[in-house]
């Protein structure tokens, strides 16, 4: 934040959660001269991280592809955020509780993601299965020593190109239609093993960074339903980002979640906007020269 000559610089809002034990302090270099923020909680805050229980665990189940809005509520606030968020009581119609719809393959990976914290792609087993569409996935081939990591724990091939040997990538080894995304371990020694996609949220952990088009590949894969097999909906996301319920998006699906993953999330558009108040309040007017 900056302000003009004669204005008053606003300060940085105070912390009013915790989150992940991480330092609040910054620091900023400006002309050679280093300034440091006015954050004075650095290491608490008043209130504790609001978890995606917190944020979504009163929201109905729904599945993959879901596109009816509005529909009702099942079921009472479970959290006090819940009860802000909700808004008043004469608001009992949920918007904008639907989510993309993925393709076969995609719903057969995500089944088998487990519920349990970090689970990710990494956790699916290489077997063979029947798709809602009819047809069968592959089995995935290593077929070539891994350089970096060896032998499996039952001393199992891990590479899936003759890359992973140190040698140039063999164009014919592409594997298709296999539960285990071919390209995953293909590259991932060099991406610290794709470590997230395919990645569930966490029920008493927090969000990842909401982003405008969630995608279990994406560059932010974390983005499945701690229980449900589906990705996130637009709903959830824009809870994440602290948008009242009683905010409508608009559009499809897709711009709706770009609506909410481009947003400055509210509660902190209101701090700021709080602080930069409180210095246009205490300004003086400048006294025009006679």
């Amino acid at each position: 934040m900056a302000a003009a000559p004669g204005q008053k610089l606003p300060m940085f809002p105070e912390p009013t959660h915790c989150f992940a034990r991480r330092a609040c302090q910054r620091t900023v270099v400006v002309d050679d001269t280093k300034y440091v923020s006015n954050i004075q909680r650095v290491d608490s805050a008043p209130y504790r991280t609001v978890t995606v229980r917190d944020a979504m665990s009163d929201l109905p189940e729904i599945r993959n592809g879901a596109r009816a809005s509005p529909i009702s509520y099942d079921g009472e606030p479970q959290s006090d955020f819940q009860r802000k968020i909700r808004g008043n009581e004469e608001n009992t119609m949920l918007r904008d509780h639907v989510c993309k719809e993925m393709a076969s393959l995609v719903v057969a990976r995500i089944q088998r993601i487990p519920q349990e914290p970090g689970s990710d792609w990494r956790d699916l087993p290489n077997i063979e299965v029947r798709l809602a569409d009819g047809n069968k996935t592959k089995k995935l081939n290593y077929s070539h020593k891994d350089k970096k990591n060896g032998t499996s724990s039952t001393g199992q091939l891990r590479g899936v190109c003759s890359c992973a040997e140190g040698a140039a990538c063999d164009t014919q080894a592409r594997q298709f239609n296999t539960l285990i995304p071919w390209c995953l371990p293909h590259t991932g020694n060099r991406h610290n093993h794709w470590a997230g996609l395919y990645g569930r949220l966490e029920w008493d952990g927090f969000f990842s960074t909401t982003i405008t088009n969630p995608e279990p590949m994406g560059k932010q894969g974390r983005v499945l339903h701690p229980s449900q097999h589906r990705v996130v909906s637009v709903r959830e996301c824009a809870r994440s980002q602290g948008f009242p319920d009683t905010y409508h998006f608009v559009g499809e699906i897709l711009d709706k979640h770009r609506q909410v993953g481009n947003a400055v999330p509210p509660p902190m558009a209101k701090a700021i906007g709080l602080e930069i108040k409180k210095c246009l309040m205490k300004t003086e007017p400048k006294q025009e020269s006679s």
